[in-house]
């Protein structure tokens, strides 16, 4: 029986189990006590199991397992300030628009709020009762139904269940880690709010009775948390096969370990890295004549000093890329719009948000994980999806100068 890894270390583990996570992360290539801890060199389940970790990625652990030395490091420090973590944009909005604070820059992070002398408000308490369950220090497997897959640092992202082809035995149920993050991973937490991982698919939120409806009942085109969704035309990056991550990169969703306020100051992929042309890209890249910052897509394929096509990194197919108009992206008079502006076919738009709040009922604190006393519930007067608004954004990263005409989405 194998009880020792490539590296020569003995582990016990592998006297048992079977299971292989990925190539890189192979049972015999880091073994089990690696990254799940508990004592590798025991001879019983008991003795094995005491300390171990059942999720490695959980950011309350994770300097011991993935950000232990030679492993990575760097990330687990840098994902820790990224919003997914700190949930910043979320918190600040919410008590600045409920002006309890006067500036829309806090700096209240999930993990401050976590403390037991947290700092206590109205909005607070709305934020733990109903948006606390997209951070990435949400233990997994703690609340319930579907909001369980949710959380997990690491986990929340680079876990996937491996298809049957995949598992060499059926005994084998380790999920599999991997760098090909499925879109499902990102929709599972960007779905409300802007709702991009819906728009992005063509999926548009109803108003919720359950129509248009089919043989006389609700529609079968219902979410995990009960909505009900209608169909209508999709991104056309999802048309061609483009998953999440074949345009963000991994500085954008594990940052830098800069903190920021909200999301367009971390995100930096534009639509122009793509369908710039190679003049544009080559001056965007150059950054000894450009005081702008802008990432070198990594899936880009050159042919003779021209951009070609993006490669997958999912489904590892060349998608053809076009280059924007001249005359018309070029236009002075379009200078200010934001590629977006002019090509958003739709967005969805919630108007009329009402709030109830019953101070007598309980209700599930999502950082608490218990519940305590204050019912929050949620309402809204209409949804459209047509004639998205234009307002004006001013940029206060590197990545743009100026203010830009962009759509909003109000939710």
């Amino acid at each position: 029986m194998v009880t020792q890894t490539f590296s020569g270390q003995i582990d016990m583990c592998l006297s048992c189990h079977i299971e292989s996570p990925d190539k890189a992360h192979g049972r015999k290539v880091v073994g089990c006590f690696t990254c799940h801890l508990g004592n590798p060199l025991a001879g019983t389940p008991q003795e094995a199991h005491k300390g171990m970790i059942f999720n490695p990625g959980d950011l309350r652990v994770v300097e011991k397992t993935c950000g232990q030395e030679g492993c990575h490091v760097e990330q687990v420090k840098n994902v820790k300030h990224t919003l997914m973590a700190t949930n910043r944009g979320i918190i600040s909005t919410l008590r600045y628009y409920w002006r309890e604070i006067s500036d829309n820059n806090d700096t209240l992070t999930v993990e401050k709020l976590l403390s037991p002398k947290a700092p206590k408000s109205l909005a607070l308490d709305y934020f733990r009762k109903l948006c606390g369950t997209c951070h990435l220090w949400l233990p997994r497997n703690t609340l319930p139904g579907f909001l369980s897959e949710k959380g997990g640092g690491c986990t929340a992202c680079h876990y996937a269940q491996k298809k049957k082809s995949q598992r060499k035995k059926t005994r084998e149920k380790h999920p599999l880690i991997t760098k090909q993050i499925p879109m499902e991973n990102c929709i599972r937490c960007h779905n409300r709010s802007g709702r991009i991982g819906l728009s992005y698919q063509g999926l548009y939120e109803s108003e919720g009775y359950g129509s248009p409806f089919e043989d006389g009942d609700f529609s079968s085109l219902q979410l995990e948390d009960g909505r009900f969704v209608q169909k209508i035309h999709p991104d056309i990056h999802f048309e061609k096969g483009l998953v999440c991550i074949d345009c963000h990169n991994q500085k954008e969703l594990m940052g830098d370990g800069k903190q920021r306020t909200h999301l367009y100051e971390q995100v930096e992929i534009r639509c122009i890295h793509c369908h710039g042309g190679e003049s544009m890209l080559t001056a965007l890249f150059n950054e000894q004549k450009s005081k702008k910052k802008y990432p070198r897509l990594n899936n880009l394929v050159r042919k003779n000093g021209q951009v070609i096509f993006l490669k997958g990194k999912a489904d590892q197919k060349a998608h053809p890329l076009k280059a924007f108009s001249k005359e018309k992206c070029k236009n002075p008079q379009h200078k200010r719009l934001a590629c977006q502006a002019c090509h958003s076919t739709w967005v969805p738009q919630c108007y009329g948000c009402h709030v109830r709040y019953d101070k007598g009922k309980p209700q599930l604190d999502k950082l608490l994980l218990k519940d305590t006393f204050g019912m929050w519930q949620e309402f809204r007067s209409y949804l459209r999806y047509e004639s998205p608004v234009l307002g004006v954004l001013q940029k206060k990263d590197d990545n743009e100068e100026g203010a830009q005409v962009v759509i909003l989405v109000p939710g």
